[in-house]
């Protein structure tokens, strides 16, 4: 089978994740080709990696066009996702485009248009979509073990990027990042009240700074509702000045409840308690299926895909990342105008 040959473009901390994933891909695929206007970290990583200094690129549109390239990741700031995303799935390469995958509704849009146009196989890095915990309650879901969801709370919160994780503060800058923990955490959140429950259809939110000295948001509150067929609500909380406690998924059903502590594992509790206060009930941990972790599981994936070999998830499209989008500049909009918001 041919080595499909990979070009990264934007190659900072979530650059060096999609650099790993694609190591560990091999004999599969080869990393080729790199671009970053940053010439010290390009370098590092180029060093890092094994890619010669002739395919180190400081401009994108030189990398695509000088290099043959079969598949692109996009991790730079996320006002770039859409040029860059749409310059390699005009030329038909297989493009992974990291969350969010743009800012504007239209750009997003017109990225679905243009890989219909192309053919050309895509994907957003919404990667909790690949936490094994989330994948066995997933399956539990599906086959009604517990009945129907009718609550889904995601507390997704941390202290912020930068310093730390990030390699800059870029994440903090309205030009570069469109917005702040709403767009970094709330998105995956977003998503993964979708993965579970459907499409949002109305939510009610605030989303605030409030204690950053940045220009954008730090923290969002967002109550949600999934409509009338799927009677469902939810609640999502995510934030950049989180100190120590709960992060992750808490899914109440018909029958039972799903716990999926990012730091605990996931847990299955079945039972009811009475009106008189008496608690019935049996607990159980999660079985997974995958002793990878969501990143490297998500590459995995992500190559198996563009490499025409069988996939084990339901991976992101560029539709769920039009979804995603559209409720996230809902809760912008239902913040600054204090009303509710339905989704279209």
């Amino acid at each position: 089978m041919k080595r499909l040959k990979v070009g990264v473009i934007g190659t900072g901390s979530i650059g060096e994740v999609h650099l790993d994933g694609y190591a560990a891909g091999r004999p599969h695929v080869e990393i080729w080709a790199l671009c970053d206007i940053n010439e010290k970290r390009l370098n590092a990583m180029g060093d890092k990696y094994g890619v010669p200094q002739q395919r180190r690129y400081r401009d994108y549109r030189k990398m695509l066009s000088n290099e043959p390239v079969d598949v692109v990741s996009v991790c730079t700031p996320n006002v770039y996702h859409y040029p860059h995303a749409r310059e390699a799935l005009s030329r038909g390469l297989a493009t992974l485009i990291e969350k969010p995958m743009v800012l504007q509704l239209d750009e997003a849009r017109d990225l679905i248009r243009v890989a219909r146009r192309t053919g050309a196989k895509a994907m957003v890095a919404f990667s909790h979509r690949f936490v094994a915990m989330n994948n066995a309650a997933k399956e539990i879901i599906q086959k009604g073990q517990l009945g129907t969801p009718f609550m889904i709370r995601v507390r997704y919160a941390h202290g912020g990027p930068y310093p730390g994780w990030a390699q800059s503060d870029w994440f903090y800058k309205k030009r570069l990042a469109g917005g702040g923990a709403l767009l970094d955490m709330g998105i995956h959140a977003i998503d993964i009240c979708h993965y579970f429950v459907g499409p949002i259809q109305a939510l009610s939110a605030q989303v605030r700074t409030l204690r950053k000295d940045i220009e954008v948001d730090d923290n969002a509150v967002l109550l949600v509702d999934f409509g009338p067929k799927q009677k469902c609500l939810g609640y999502i909380e995510c934030g950049w000045t989180s100190p120590p406690g709960f992060n992750g998924i808490e899914i109440y059903c018909d029958k039972g409840t799903l716990i999926l502590d990012l730091v605990k594992g996931g847990v299955c509790i079945s039972g009811k308690t009475s009106p008189n206060g008496k608690t019935q009930f049996r607990s159980r941990e999660l079985k997974t299926k995958s002793c990878l972790s969501h990143w490297p599981l998500q590459m995995d994936q992500w190559i198996r895909y563009v490499t025409g070999r069988p996939v084990k998830h339901q991976l992101p499209t560029l539709e769920d990342g039009l979804r995603s989008l559209q409720v996230a500049l809902a809760a912008i909009q239902s913040s600054r105008t204090g009303c509710m918001v339905r989704v279209k």
